[in-house]
């Protein structure tokens, strides 16, 4: 490697466009998400981060209606509202209204392994920032777990 992983993000954001412009709808999809992803685990700026998060999934739902792709995005926009303080309709944000087992067990059932992994990225990280450290050791054991179930994973956020 001899660029950081954020040089990718305006080539990603590129292939989006451009898969968009030519009706490549799934290309542009799986772009979008892939984005997401890594403009959120980079370090991009939440609020920026938040507007673009929030467009994908409206033109997504509205346009494409690709509902597992919305899924995949759905942890990255909850946490960043939470990390961002910004509060749910219940009046508190906690990592545990966005990404719950039931959540985990649909993703698994229809075998999404990288919305799991994502999944748990996010409610590993929220548990470090919050300070939520008895939460860490459970959550890391659900991590490998996973990719003990699976047999091998990408091991992306480790």
């Amino acid at each position: 490697w001899k660029e950081p992983i954020q040089a990718i993000l305006p080539q990603s954001k590129d292939v989006y466009n451009m898969s968009l412009k030519y009706g490549l709808i799934d290309n542009a999809v799986s772009a979008g998400v892939f984005y997401t992803y890594r403009a959120l685990f980079t370090g991009s700026l939440l609020k920026p981060c938040s507007k673009e998060v929030a467009l994908f999934m409206r033109h997504n739902l509205e346009r494409h209606k690709r509902r597992l792709m919305h899924l995949c995005v759905a942890p990255i926009f909850n946490g960043i509202s939470c990390l961002r303080g910004i509060s749910s309709k219940s009046g508190a944000y906690n990592v545990d209204e966005f990404i719950t087992e039931k959540h985990l067990a649909e993703a698994l059932r229809n075998k999404e392994t990288t919305f799991c992994e994502c999944m748990l990225a996010i409610k590993l990280m929220c548990s470090f920032i919050f300070r939520r450290l008895d939460e860490i050791k459970p959550i890391a054991r659900q991590y490998l777990e996973l990719f003990e179930r699976q047999g091998s994973a990408s091991a992306q956020f480790i």
